[in-house]
């Protein structure tokens, strides 16, 4: 009602435009089966997501087991990071078998090849190829279920819930990724590197269980002798969608140097990193609980405006308070730019696409995002053994508020 009210006082020929994009929506809502939130598949997708980040982040410790088996830090590094480049290189074919096969078999075949992948690792006792092709089938395992669950989220939610949808995704995630590392030293103190690796496979193996019960197969956009062609590259000729993957690529390198660099700055400084990602992942998760509603409700691209001033301030802030009382404010700054960043880039490139576009715009962006996590990590740990850590979190918190700029002034729209 409120969106036909200024065309009418105005009485300008907007009332048909407003009409179109009305019809248009209600046309995608009938074909949403997740039109209200926390209903039955909502809910386990949400679980599914939540067990797989758990997987991940449980492995976020095997640079334990390859210390353990005489791995240096250059070595450890590239073992750590072959599971993203393989995530990254293969996220776009899965985007097709999406569209081909449904995603629920893409979903399917991504939790069988992550859990070969976490009971693999028990086999592996020393430095070897065998550990490299683990790596490998892990993050392809890991690709296809991100490919199959957020295209399936971009597609069977509501567009008038996006931003409350990907909000609660991000809740699960984050939990996951900040209770698992705990779980995990737990489980390695108790039962050693094996029972760290059989709790990895237990969460796939309940991810599994999840789908079964709370999904059912759709059928596939490609049926019934209905060829579905989608092409990458006009995708990416679209200019506002080509711009948010430019601020994906710089909110994601951002939130990466943090992860991957915070805990020798700590260490640099006698301090804690642990109480920094306590709270940061804390505050993401309250914000995304609490701004779901707000992102559908005030614009997406506001919000994503708002929100890239507190990452980037957090970010520059780090080496000035990781010895003071300070720090948790600044880990504040930081959850807050990263909750609602992480829920507005999804919303928006949901948006993008036709109905049957969605997979494969939800592969680009996906593995834009886990580009951004590879540079963070490489180019950031060329640049800190040239400027230092100090120098390294300054120059990045202004890095990030590039994304503010492509925010403000490109053609990033809300559609």
């Amino acid at each position: 009602m409120s969106l036909l009210q200024p065309a009418y006082r105005t009485r300008i020929p907007l009332l048909p435009i407003l009409r179109e994009k009305v019809g248009k929506v209600k046309s995608e809502n009938r074909n949403a089966t997740i039109d209200t939130l926390w209903n039955r598949p909502f809910a386990f997708l949400n679980l599914c997501c939540f067990l797989i980040f758990t997987n991940l982040g449980l492995l976020y410790l095997y640079p334990l087991a390859l210390d353990a088996m005489g791995s240096d830090k250059h070595a450890t590094g590239w073992i750590m990071g072959i599971f993203s480049i393989a995530a990254v290189l293969s996220r776009p074919f899965f985007g097709k078998l999406a569209i081909r096969k449904g995603e629920y078999r893409v979903i399917s075949l991504g939790l069988l090849l992550s859990l070969a992948a976490s009971l693999s690792y028990n086999l592996i006792t020393e430095l070897s190829p065998l550990l490299l092709f683990v790596r490998v089938v892990h993050g392809v395992g890991f690709s296809a279920f991100i490919a199959g669950s957020f295209s399936l989220l971009a597609r069977e939610v509501s567009p008038l819930k996006r931003g409350a949808a990907f909000s609660m995704v991000g809740v699960s995630i984050m939990a996951a990724i900040a209770l698992a590392p705990s779980i995990g030293e737990t489980v390695i103190r108790e039962y050693g590197f094996h029972g760290l690796y059989m709790a990895a496979a237990l969460s796939v193996i309940l991810a599994w269980v999840a789908l079964v019960i709370g999904l059912r197969p759709a059928p596939p956009l490609d049926q019934k002798g209905h060829h579905t062609v989608v092409r990458y590259l006009p995708l990416l000729k679209d200019r506002p969608f080509l711009f948010l993957l430019c601020s994906t690529l710089i909110f994601a390198h951002s939130q990466a140097i943090v992860a991957n660099f915070l805990a020798l700055i700590a260490a640099q400084n006698d301090a804690s990193s642990g109480r920094f990602f306590f709270v940061s992942y804390f505050t993401a998760i309250i914000i995304l609980i609490c701004v779901g509603r707000v992102i559908d409700r005030y614009g997406k691209l506001l919000l994503l405006c708002m929100a890239y001033p507190f990452l980037s301030l957090g970010i520059i802030l780090i080496p000035n308070t990781v010895q003071s009382l300070l720090f948790p404010i600044t880990a504040i700054l930081f959850g807050t730019g990263m909750g609602v960043l992480f829920a507005t880039h999804n919303a928006l490139a949901a948006s993008h696409g036709s109905m049957e576009e969605k997979p494969a715009v939800m592969s680009i962006f996906t593995a834009v995002y886990d580009t951004g996590f590879i540079t963070g990590a490489v180019v950031s740990g060329w640049l800190a053994s040239h400027i230092g850590l100090d120098m390294l979190f300054i120059s990045s918190g202004f890095f990030a508020f590039l994304g503010l700029i492509v925010a403000m002034f490109s053609h990033i729209k809300e559609k």
